[in-house]
């Protein structure tokens, strides 16, 4: 796939006639016909590859997430790759990826969907605490809105990777629902990001709640900029000296009560999280 006119090597499309250029073969949608093109590879996880693809049928940029040859041979694998489109295709949130297509072969599972333009929060290395404060009050409507669903959905993978800065608008955005799960169905497998996961994750016994905990356990990393587990006292089932390395007594008292062990004792839901995380911020001004 060439052209005629110069361009710089990072370019996907022509700059002066908008025709793509790059392209690493095509991935086709064997129901619909629907193409889309290769460009380059997001991410390599242990789940699943996400690659940067261009959606002829939509004409626009995606995602395309597939899970390995290996995991689809695997059916606890096919489940949960096709609860997340399932429950994806559902969503209608502006801080929630829109879900475009999903589609298996003999050979893969693929899921596109919206790709972000923005910033991994993760990445970003200057920022205030209040404005720590106010990407967590974006992601409590994001979690209201999920928990306020016919059927409430349960993130149970909340942590600084999986949320995106939006450049425009500017807003937070939540990505990566490949541990989704209903919160009304039967407890089951066990996934939990070590830190950040709440303790009744890795019992396979997730609530509405457990995206609370991780809510809290984000707070620390973003605010000490270190990982949560490094302040975690495995005996007292908390976190712990956290005032003492310079968080403000207002968030401290927020992230006890959204990481408390016992998920009956933490708000109960996302319009709590954020009347605490608003009060805090007042506190703080």
């Amino acid at each position: 796939m060439e052209c005629c006119r110069p361009n710089p090597p990072c370019l996907y499309f022509c700059r002066l006639d908008g025709r793509l250029i790059k392209g690493k073969g095509v991935i086709v949608n064997p129901e619909t016909g629907w193409e889309y093109e290769v460009l380059e590879t997001l991410a390599i996880g242990g789940m699943s590859t996400s690659y940067l693809v261009y959606s002829y049928y939509h004409h626009k940029l995606a995602v395309l997430k597939e899970i390995s040859t290996e995991l689809a041979k695997k059916a606890k694998a096919r489940e949960m790759f096709q609860r997340e489109a399932r429950i994806l295709s559902s969503l209608e949130h502006s801080g929630i990826p829109r879900y475009y297509d999903f589609f298996y072969t003999s050979e893969r599972y693929s899921l596109v969907m919206e790709l972000i333009h923005g910033q991994n929060l993760e990445q970003i290395q200057t920022y205030t605490t209040l404005q720590v404060i106010d990407w967590m009050i974006e992601l409590c409507d994001i979690l209201r809105y999920l928990q306020n669903l016919q059927e409430p959905v349960i993130h149970r993978d909340i942590k600084p990777a999986n949320l995106i800065l939006r450049y425009n608008p500017r807003q937070i955005v939540l990505i990566d629902f490949g541990a989704v799960k209903e919160a009304t169905t039967p407890p089951g497998t066990r996934i939990a990001t070590p830190g950040f996961g709440a303790p009744e994750q890795s019992t396979g016994n997730p609530c509405i709640q457990s995206d609370f905990y991780a809510l809290g356990a984000t707070l620390i990393y973003f605010v000490t900029k270190r990982l949560p587990t490094h302040f975690y006292d495995l005996h007292q089932k908390r976190f712990v000296g956290l005032e003492a390395i310079g968080i403000p007594k207002p968030l401290v008292e927020v992230v006890e009560k959204l990481t408390e062990f016992a998920p009956k004792n933490r708000p109960q839901t996302a319009i709590a999280v954020k009347e605490l995380l608003q009060q805090a911020k007042s506190s703080l001004m």
